[in-house]
């Protein structure tokens, strides 16, 4: 205790406290060593800001194409249940023996409503009978070929000419 100095001036009080103030900023240092500093949380959260926003662009982007995916498939949902629901005329109009343009006129959903349509309406129009496909030769109206009856002419007007 006979060591004591009487500190008198700013300077031998600011040496005498400096090992002090040291060791109490190492032991702040220490205690506050896992924690960010402001500019750290400033960079981290500019960060997290831009990862934010590539997300909620890349969440927009796929929305869109989701949308455009929906429409496409409801389309072409649409377009197959048109192109089945056609054949399916086409197929009762065949089974009835409607010229295949009249498919279109038949009214119904189901292939029953179909089919009762069909017999009504195939009650009203007889089918068409076609003439017959050519099969190479034709006959006159004699029953003759056609050849034949050629051969004849032109024998007859031969024959006319030789009598002048």
């Amino acid at each position: 205790m006979g060591d004591f100095k009487v500190i008198e001036t700013q300077e031998e009080f600011d040496k005498a406290i400096q090992s002090r103030l040291k060791q109490k900023d190492r032991e702040l240092a220490d205690k506050y060593k896992d924690y960010l500093s402001p500019d750290d949380v400033t960079a981290l959260k500019a960060d997290f800001d831009k990862q934010l926003q590539d997300a909620n662009k890349l969440v927009k982007e796929t929305q869109d194409k989701l949308s455009t995916f929906d429409e496409t498939v409801s389309n072409l949902t649409k377009r197959a249940e048109a192109a089945e629901k056609q054949v399916l005329k086409n197929r009762v109009a065949y089974e009835n023996k409607l010229p295949i343009e009249l498919s279109e006129r038949l009214i119904g959903n189901t292939e029953e409503e179909l089919k009762a349509d069909a017999e009504k309406l195939s009650g009203i129009i007889k089918p068409n009978n076609a003439p017959p496909l050519y099969t190479g030769t034709q006959t006159s109206q004699s029953g003759n070929t056609l050849e034949a009856g050629m051969a004849e002419v032109l024998a007859s007007i031969n024959a006319q000419f030789a009598n002048q």
